[in-house]
């Protein structure tokens, strides 16, 4: 069935292969996302070349987005992987006296206890302005919960952890209820934009819109390098881009409803009103939105969705999505083929019954 949604999965190495890649062109997925928020465009040239390899074969003009860091907090590098499980203690340190934990051996042999070492996370250093004894703070976006305790120097802080899970660098980080200002445009991003034209990018999705004017920065650094043709995909995940969202919508190309982070800025029972209401919002004002995160999370371990991820999907496109967007489930999962095919299958359904209803 043809029909004009699109269908993007996320490239990553669970399926850059170009049997893979082309799997999943032939079961209906239109184009694919890169996330760079720890990475650059070069990095990947690998997987790009198999991707534009089979799009060729095919004769497909596929499409590519770039997911930039944008104004977001991560933890830094660890040194492994951490395991953290409830009630755990462990340290959040700056990544600056991470970085140099070496030198300040006195300051760091009072986080050992016994001969355990505690764990210990590094931390932009602009959050230690903003840390507060009782406060929670959210890793991966959200699948990690901890509350701080009192600081045991001002750029190391305690934590329990209330919800546990494991970790690995490069992280989501967000301290509840404060938001934190960053710039729009990180310099590794800057760097990014300009090989955009070099990769056949088509589109770039800003994260963590705030306002119109983190859109325009946006606008003009692409125009300045001759790309003003490059779409431009404002991710609302936060209260703020939701409230500023009528403002948002002259200056981009289509809205991205991101669960992810949005889940962590308000209470979870509040989220599908929220989805609802931002979905309400550009469909009177006939701007696209893309609709992402968790569509098919089951099926990053199994090779069949639940009941309620397929009513997700189909729920999502009889409320007017222009794109729907899988990644983690195709990026690392064990079955990237399978969720697009299934994602495919249930948008067609979708459309069936809009089209027959309507």
């Amino acid at each position: 069935m043809k029909h004009s949604l699109h269908l993007y999965g996320t490239l990553g190495p669970a399926c850059a292969t170009k049997e893979k890649i082309r799997t999943m062109f032939l079961y209906g997925m239109t184009g694919m996302r890169l996330n760079l928020s720890h990475s650059n465009l070069d990095d990947c040239k690998d997987w790009l070349q198999q991707y534009y390899e089979v799009s060729e074969r095919l004769h497909i003009v596929p499409e590519l987005l770039v997911d930039l860091q944008g104004p977001e907090l991560r933890i830094g590098t660890l040194d492994i992987p951490l395991s953290l499980s409830e009630n755990d203690l462990i340290f959040l340190v700056s990544e600056k006296s991470f970085d140099k934990r070496k030198e300040n051996s006195a300051i760091f042999s009072r986080i050992i206890a016994g001969e355990d070492e505690l764990s210990i996370i590094p931390c932009p250093d602009i959050l230690f302005s903003y840390f507060d004894e009782g406060q929670e703070v959210k890793l991966n976006d959200g699948k990690i919960v901890l509350e701080l305790s009192a600081p045991l120097e001002e750029d190391i802080f305690c934590a329990k952890v209330k919800k546990g899970g494991e970790l690995t660098s490069r992280k989501s980080i967000a301290i509840k209820d404060v938001t934190v200002p960053l710039p729009v445009l990180t310099e590794t991003d800057k760097q990014n934009l300009k090989l955009l034209r070099k990769y056949h990018v088509t589109g770039v999705m800003l994260p963590f819109v705030r306002n119109a004017d983190d859109l325009i920065t946006l606008r003009k650094e692409l125009c300045a390098d001759g790309m003003d043709y490059i779409r431009i995909f404002a991710k609302i995940e936060s209260l703020e881009g939701v409230e500023n969202l009528p403002s948002l919508l002259p200056f981009c190309d289509e809205i991205v409803i991101a669960r992810g982070d949005l889940g962590n800025a308000i209470p979870l029972p509040k989220l599908p009103a929220i989805q609802k209401r931002i979905a309400m919002t550009c469909l009177r004002a006939k701007k696209p939105f893309m609709v992402v995160t968790q569509m098919l999370a089951s099926m990053e371990q199994n090779p069949v969705p639940t009941r309620a991820e397929v009513t997700d999907i189909f729920q999502a496109v009889l409320d007017g999505a222009s794109s729907l967007m899988l990644t983690g489930e195709t990026a690392v999962g064990a079955y990237p083929e399978e969720a697009i095919k299934i994602l495919a299958q249930t948008s067609e359904e979708a459309l069936r019954f809009k089209i027959a209803k309507f």
